[in-house]
C-alpha cells in the first residue's frame, strides 16, 4: 500500500510568455501532472498566466527534494519497544519486506540493517496508526492482531498478521491517502523514514569508500581515471565464502578477478601451498585481460568476503580492452608529469597517445641500444622497469625517456644500453611523428600553448571555441617596453589586448598607481570587443615583455555571431552594479520561498532577472546552507548554455541573486509545439545538454533534476539551464532522494548512492521524449509508488510506431541502462559513435542553426513604462511579498553570525 497523495506543483519557468497550444493531436499533450511537492527549490516560479495557460501549465511534473516540513505524528498512542527479534520475527519481517519492490533491490546486509532498526509498536484496539492527510513517516508490518484501512469513513480492507503498509513513507515526504487503525490489540514492527535512509546510507557509503580504496590499491587498476573507476565500482560484486570453499580451481577457465575484502585464503599449485592471501590481496587479474585458464587453486581458510569483477562486467563498464585503456591512461600520466611535455593541450596529448606504438620486451632485452641518436624518439614505460647497463639508473613505469631532448636540436647519442628489468612494455614514437601530432617544434609549440592556457583563463575569452583560441594564438606577437615607458594612455582608442610575459606594469589613473600586475596577468581585453576608450594609463614598471593581440587580428578571426555572444558575456560581468542601479519592471514569478522580478539597469537599460528571498523565510525554513550552496554552484558555472549569475546582494530585509535574464520558452512547451523529433534535431538538443552536464560534472556538480521544465529555449533556439535548486557538489556519491519521479535513475530510488550517472539517466529520459513523445516509464501514472516500481522493474521498450532504425535509440539504450556503469562519466558517453559527427566547438559558440527559434515579444515598451514609475526597488518587492499566500511561521533557526558574508 503506497499511501501518499499527489500534490500539484506550480509550473516552473522564467519565460515571460507561455503560448497556448492549439493542436489536440500532439503527442506531448498528455497528463504531466506534478507528482510530488517541490520542497527545496528556492525559486519555483509560478507565472501569472491566463486561466487556459494555467490549466495547461499545471500538467507539468514537479520535483521532489528532501525536506522537513511535516511533523512525525504516526502511531502516537503506541508503546514503542526496542526489543531483540527472534529468528521467527526476522523471518516474518523478511517475508513482508520481500513483497515490496522498495526492498527487493536491497542487498542482504541492507535488509539486515533495516530489520535491526525496526522497533515494536504496541497499540490497543481502535487506535489510529495514521490518518488520511497526515504526514507519512513510517512503514509497518503486522506481527499480531488486525488493522483496518478506512477511506472517507468506509472500511476498505482488513490487514492481518504478515501484512504491511505505509511503505511509500520510506521513499519521501508525502500525505497519507487513507486512515489505518487497529481492530484488536496489535503489535507492529515499524521503522521511520529517517532510520531507514540512515541504515541504507551508512552501509552503502562505507562499502563504497572501502571498495574505492581497494580499486585504487590494485596496481592493475591504479591508472584508471575517476570516471573509469566509478564505472568499475558500479559493477563490483560482493561475495561471501565459507571456510573450505574453493573460489577458483587450477586448470579451469576463468573470467572473474577477485579482491579480498576480509578473511584469509590459500593459494596452491598442484596441491603445494604457494602463499596465503588476506585483506587487500587480489588474484585472477589475468582473467580480465585474457581468456586464460586458472594457474592456481584458491581455497578459503577463514570466512571471507571477496569483491569480484567479471570480464563481461568490465566490458560493459569500459569496453573490451582493459590493458589498452590502462596503457593509454599511463601515457597520459607520464606526459603530464614530464617537465617539457606537461603544457601540451588535451588534443595534442590525445593525438600522441593514439599514435604511439607498443612494444614488449623480456628480462635483459636491450630496449634502447648504445649509440642510438638522442632527440629522435620519445619512449614511455607503461609496464615494468628499464635499467642502464653500467650506471644502473632505473626508469620506472610512467617514465618518459627522450622527452627533454625533443625540446632541443638533436645532439649526441645514448652511451649505455637500456635493458628490460623483467617483462616490460614500452610505447614509442619518432620525433617526426611527435612534431606532426603537436603541430611543430616543441619549443615553439610550448610557448604557444603557454599563451593559450593564459587566454583560456581570460574571463572575456572563456566562451570562445577552443579552435578559435588556437587561431588567435597564432596572431599573438611579443613587444618589449623599457622602464617607465607608457604602453597606452588613458582615453586613447583601444586597439589591442595584452598579456604580461615577463616583468610588471602599473595601472595609473589621475597620475596615481592604482595597482601593479605581473607575469601572466592581462589588460586591455575589453577593447577588442567594445568601442570604448582606455579607462587608465598603463606603463612599464621595469623592463617588461608582453604578448600582444591586435583588435584587427581578433576581429578577422571571429565572426559577428561570436562577437555578439562575447559582447553579451561582457554585459553579464559588471561587478560594479549595485541595487541602486536597478529599476524593477515587473514580477516574473512567485515561489514558496522567493520571488523573481524583471529588473533593468537605469543607465544601460540592460535587463536582468533578480531573485529575492526574505530573511524571515530564510530563518523560518532554515535556508542558510541552501542559499550558500546555490551561490557557490552558480559562481562555479560559466557556460553559454547555463543561466549566469551576475552578482549577489544583501540588505537587512532579504538576500538577492542578480542573474542573466533569459527570454524564451521552456523546453516543455517547445516539445508540445514541435512534436516528435527526427534524429538530427534530437541529436542537437542531446548534444547541447551534454555539454552543460560535462561543464558541471567537471566541477563536481550534480544537477539531479534535469527535465524539460528546467530548460529554456532562448531567443537563438539553444537550450539554457535555469534552475539550480536541486544541484549539489558531490565528490564520490550522494544518497538523498531528489528529483522528479519520472526522471529519477534507479540508483537514486533505491538509495544505494549515485553520482553523475543519475544526470545521464535524466538525459536519457528526455532523449526518449524527443523521439517518442512520452516518458519511458510510468507515462500515464501520477502516483510516485507506481512510477518507481516501473523504473526499477520494467524493461526499456519503444512504442510500435517509432522507427527502430533511428540512431538516437542506440544512445538512449546506453543512457537508460539500469546499470549505471555504462553512463558513469562524460568521457564514456561522448565516446559513443552517436556523437562522432558532432562539432562541440560549434555548439558552444552557437554556430549551428537551431531546429526551432521561439517567437519572443519585445519587452522594450514594458521597460519604458516601468522607468516612468518612481516606485523604488525595495518598495516594489515589499508590496509583492505582502501578497504572498504562504504565511511565514515565526519559528526558525537563528542565523550564525556572519553566515551571509559571501553575499
Amino acid at each position: 500500500m503506497g499511501n501518499c497523495a499527489v500534490k500539484k506543483n506550480a509550473p516552473k519557468t522564467v519565460s515571460p510568455i507561455v503560448p497556448l497550444i492549439k493542436s489536440q493531436t500532439n503527442p506531448f499533450l498528455r497528463n504531466r501532472a506534478a507528482s510530488l511537492t517541490s520542497l527545496g527549490g528556492l525559486f519555483e516560479e509560478e507565472m501569472q498566466l491566463s486561466p487556459a495557460a494555467q490549466q495547461k501549465a499545471r500538467k507539468k511534473r514537479g520535483s521532489y527534494q528532501k525536506g522537513n516540513t511535516m511533523a512525525p505524528t504516526e502511531a502516537s498512542n503506541a508503546i514503542i519497544k526496542d526489543v531483540p527479534k527472534t529468528t521467527q520475527d526476522k523471518k516474518e519481517i523478511r517475508a513482508a519486506l520481500g513483497r515490496h519492490f522498495i526492498f527487493q533491490s536491497l542487498s542482504e546486509d541492507n535488509i539486515e540493517a533495516v530489520i535491526s532498526h525496526m522497533k515494536l509498536y504496541v497499540l490497543e484496539p481502535q487506535q489510529v496508526i495514521y490518518s488520511r492527510g497526515g504526514a507519512a513517516t513510517h512503514f509497518f508490518t503486522i506481527s499480531k492482531g488486525r488493522c483496518e484501512v478506512v477511506e472517507k469513513g468506509i472500511q476498505k480492507g482488513v490487514l492481518g498478521k504478515g501484512s504491511s503498509f505505509g511503505e511509500m513513507a520510506l521513499m519521501q515526504e508525502c500525505e497519507r491517502t487513507s486512515t489505518v487503525r487497529s481492530i484488536d490489540k496489535v503489535m507492529l514492527w515499524g521503522i521511520d523514514r529517517h532510520s531507514f535512509r540512515n541504515a541504507i546510507e551508512s552501509i552503502n557509503a562505507q562499502r563504497y569508500n572501502e571498495n574505492k580504496q581497494f580499486i585504487e590499491s590494485v596496481p592493475l587498476l591504479q591508472n584508471l581515471n575517476k570516471g573509469q573507476q566509478e564505472a568499475l565500482l558500479a559493477v563490483l560484486t560482493h561475495q561471501e565464502f565459507e571456510p573450505g570453499r574453493r573460489v577458483v580451481t587450477e586448470g579451469d577457465p576463468g573470467s572473474l578477478f577477485y579482491i579480498i575484502k576480509d578473511g584469509l585464503v590459500n593459494c596452491t599449485i598442484k596441491g603445494k601451498l604457494i602463499r596465503q592471501m588476506s585483506r587487500g590481496d587480489y588474484f585472477g587479474e589475468q582473467a580480465l585481460l585474457y581468456n586464460s585458464l586458472r594457474t592456481a587453486t584458491i581455497t578459503v581458510v577463514t570466512k571471507a568476503t571477496l569483491l569480484s569483477l567479471g570480464r563481461d562486467d568490465l566490458t560493459r563498464a569500459l569496453g573490451n580492452q582493459l590493458q589498452k585503456i590502462i596503457y593509454k591512461n599511463s601515457q597520459r600520466i607520464a606526459l603530464e608529469a614530464s617537465p617539457v611535455l606537461k603544457n601540451l593541450t588535451k588534443a595534442q596529448e590525445e593525438d600522441i597517445v593514439s599514435k604511439m606504438k607498443c612494444k614488449s620486451f623480456e628480462t635483459n632485452d636491450v630496449v634502447i641500444p648504445r649509440g642510438t641518436p638522442r632527440g629522435q624518439k620519445l619512449w614511455i614505460v607503461v609496464k615494468g622497469n628499464l635499467i642502464t647497463e653500467q650506471s644502473r639508473k632505473r626508469f620506472n613505469a610512467l617514465s618518459c625517456i627522450g622527452d627533454i631532448e625533443l625540446g632541443a636540436p638533436p645532439e649526441g647519442v645514448y652511451e649505455e644500453n637500456l635493458r628490460a628489468d623483467g617483462n616490460v612494455d614500452i610505447e614509442e614514437m619518432s620525433r617526426q611523428e611527435f612534431e606532426s601530432c603537436i603541430g611543430g617544434q616543441l619549443s615553439r609549440v610550448s610557448s604557444r600553448n603557454e599563451i593559450l592556457s593564459i587566454m583560456r583563463n581570460v574571463q572575456l575569452l572563456k566562451a570562445l571555441p577552443f579552435k578559435k583560441l588556437e587561431s588567435l594564438v597564432n596572431k599573438v606577437y611579443i613587444r618589449e617596453f623599457r622602464n617607465q615607458e607608457v604602453i597606452f594612455y588613458e582615453n586613447a582608442p583601444g586597439d589591442a589586448f595584452y598579456i604580461v610575459k615577463e616583468g610588471k606594469v602599473d595601472i595609473v589613473k589621475n597620475n596615481a598607481v592604482i595597482r601593479t600586475i605581473g607575469q601572466h596577468d592581462y589588460f586591455g581585453e575589453r577593447s577588442i570587443i567594445l568601442k570604448e576608450k582606455r579607462t587608465a594609463t598603463v606603463r612599464a614598471n621595469g623592463p617588461v615583455h608582453v604578448w600582444v593581440l591586435s583588435k584587427e587580428d581578433f576581429l578577422s578571426l571571429v565572426n559577428e555571431g561570436i562577437r555578439i555572444m562575447l559582447l553579451k558575456r561582457i554585459e553579464l560581468q559588471d561587478d560594479k552594479i549595485t541595487l541602486k542601479d536597478l529599476h524593477i519592471v515587473k514580477l516574473l514569478g512567485k515561489g514558496m520561498f522567493g520571488n523573481v522580478f524583471l529588473a533593468v539597469h537605469k543607465v544601460t537599460r540592460l535587463p536582468y532577472a533578480i531573485k529575492t528571498i526574505s530573511r524571515d523565510k530564510i530563518r523560518a525554513y532554515d535556508l542558510y546552507s541552501s542559499l550558500l550552496l546555490e551561490r557557490h554552484i552558480l559562481l562555479q558555472t560559466d557556460h553559454p548554455l547555463i543561466m549566469k549569475l551576475v552578482k549577489t546582494f544583501k540588505d537587512h530585509e532579504r538576500i538577492y541573486f542578480l542573474q542573466e535574464y533569459v527570454q524564451g520558452k521552456d523546453l516543455f512547451d517547445v516539445l508540445r509545439e514541435i512534436g516528435i523529433m527526427n534524429d538530427a534535431n534530437a541529436k542537437f538538443y542531446i548534444s547541447c545538454i551534454l555539454t552543460i552536464l560535462e561543464h558541471m560534472h567537471e566541477r563536481d556538480i550534480i544537477y539531479r533534476d534535469l527535465k524539460p521544465e528546467n530548460i529554456v529555449i532562448d531567443e537563438e533556439g539553444y537550450p539554457k539551464l535555469i534552475d539550480f535548486g536541486t544541484a549539489k557538489v558531490v565528490q564520490g556519491r550522494t544518497y538523498t532522494i531528489v528529483g522528479t519521479p519520472h526522471y529519477m535513475a534507479p540508483e537514486v530510488i533505491t538509495g544505494k548512492g549515485y553520482g553523475v550517472s543519475a544526470d545521464y539517466w535524466c538525459l536519457g529520459v528526455m532523449a526518449y521524449e524527443f523521439i517518442c513523445g512520452i516518458v519511458p516509464f510510468g507515462d500515464s501514472d501520477e502516483e510516485p509508488y507506481k512510477i518507481y516500481e516501473k523504473i526499477l522493474q520494467n524493461r526499456l521498450a519503444f512504442p510500435q510506431k517509432i522507427n527502430k532504425s533511428l540512431k538516437t535509440i542506440k544512445i538512449i539504450e546506453v543512457l537508460l541502462d539500469k546499470d549505471p556503469a555504462p553512463r558513469s562519466s562524460t568521457e564514456i558517453i561522448k565516446g559513443h559513435n552517436y556523437f562522432n559527427s558532432v562539432n562541440w566547438d560549434s555548439i558552444l559558440s552557437k554556430q549551428i542553426k537551431a531546429p526551432y527559434i521561439p517567437g519572443i515579444p519585445s519587452i522594450a515598451n514594458e521597460i519604458f513604462q516601468a522607468m516612468r514609475n518612481k516606485q523604488t526597488l525595495t518598495a516594489f518587492i515589499s508590496q509583492e511579498e505582502a501578497r504572498d499566500s504562504l504565511e511565514v511561521p515565526k519559528r526558525g533557526k537563528p542565523p550564525e553570525p556572519g553566515w551571509d558574508d559571501p553575499f
